[in-house]
């Protein structure tokens, strides 16, 4: 699916002059008569949960160009639904136009084609459920001690594991507890909202989201000003699935792995002659139980990355973390790259 997007164009000084004027402007929902519920704020989002539309204005020359550029930030998808969890939308084209047609209609402007507007961002995401929200939990829990060299990686126990980085954000979430903290009060004002029935439904839902930034979408299309119109789905999706390869350590070329401990202790018997097959279920051990980082540290790099490098050889899928004493059943094992998300399971 398609979530935030960030668009630009630019403008003349009348248009400008309007909108910058009257950029304060709140719109609610109602059923009834099809308005639309949304808050229209001149700053930045607060991230990729927030359903405001941001509209801001400002002279071109911050991109090279005479004159007047407006920047149109938010997730259609959340602006219609008051949610992002399902039910989404896959055209790029379409959301800028729509987008697009809600400014016109509340700053009562007329905005060029789209032709003319540019993208700056995009958020490409997917959603699988996982059937229960102790298997979400899980699951994330499982990325403890998951590391990226060069980024910037945040673990919140039960909730989402977070990485920055230049080109693009990865973040992998439990849906239901995202939505509770960030939309759930919001939701009430849409009416005929059955919000029991919608959280019950998204208690096993993990999402993974890959915002694609300026940098990013400048190294594939070769150009500094991306027209929308120019823009295939294709080829953000295959950007998603080529990030969380890297950040999940997962090569489509690679024998299949395994993962539990008895698994692991036979393959590496059957790879290797018994003393060193057991000295690399020793180092297997002490990476899911305390990190890769930690067991880098109090060995030398070469003998660390010699040992990693067998484990890879053989198999061993050791990105995942269980706590000493802690049972394999703690561990939910998951595949998004083979599986079925919610939009077309």
């Amino acid at each position: 699916m398609v979530d935030t997007i960030k668009i630009f164009s630019f403008i003349d000084k009348q248009t400008y002059l309007k909108i910058k004027f009257h950029s304060n402007i709140k719109c609610m929902y109602n059923s009834s008569n099809g308005m639309i519920y949304y808050e229209i704020i001149n700053d930045s989002l607060r991230g990729s949960f927030d359903s405001s539309l941001s509209v801001r204005v400002d002279e071109a020359s911050r991109y090279g160009k005479p004159g007047f550029v407006l920047e149109i930030e938010g997730s259609y998808h959340k602006i219609i639904k008051g949610h992002n969890a399902f039910g989404g939308f896959y055209n790029l084209c379409e959301i800028a136009l729509n987008l697009k047609k809600l400014v016109e209609n509340a700053y009562n402007v007329k905005l060029p084609g789209l032709q003319h507007w540019f993208l700056q961002r995009v958020d490409i995401t997917r959603v699988f459920d996982l059937k229960s929200n102790e298997n979400v939990r899980k699951y994330i829990n499982s990325f403890r001690t998951l590391t990226y060299p060069r980024r910037n990686l945040k673990f919140y126990e039960d909730e989402s594991v977070y990485v920055s980085g230049q080109t693009t954000t990865l973040k992998i979430y439990n849906k239901l507890k995202e939505f509770i903290k960030n939309d759930k009060k919001k939701i009430v004002k849409f009416e005929n909202f059955n919000l029991n029935e919608f959280l019950f439904n998204i208690q096993g839902y993990v999402r993974f989201e890959c915002e694609i930034k300026k940098k990013k979408l400048k190294s594939i299309y070769n150009n500094n000003f991306i027209r929308v119109r120019n823009v295939t789905y294709c080829d953000l999706e295959k950007v998603w699935c080529d990030e969380f390869m890297k950040i999940l350590k997962f090569d489509f070329n690679e024998i299949k792995k395994v993962k539990d401990k008895d698994s692991v202790l036979n393959r590496l018997k059957t790879c290797y002659q018994n003393r060193k097959a057991c000295e690399l279920y020793n180092f297997y051990l002490a990476i899911k139980c305390d990190g890769e980082s930690s067991v880098k540290s109090n060995m030398p790099k070469a003998t660390f990355y010699r040992k990693r490098s067998e484990l890879k050889s053989a198999g061993i899928d050791f990105t995942g973390c269980f706590k000493i004493f802690e049972e394999e059943t703690s561990i939910f094992d998951f595949d998004p790259f083979n599986a079925c998300d919610i939009e077309v399971s």
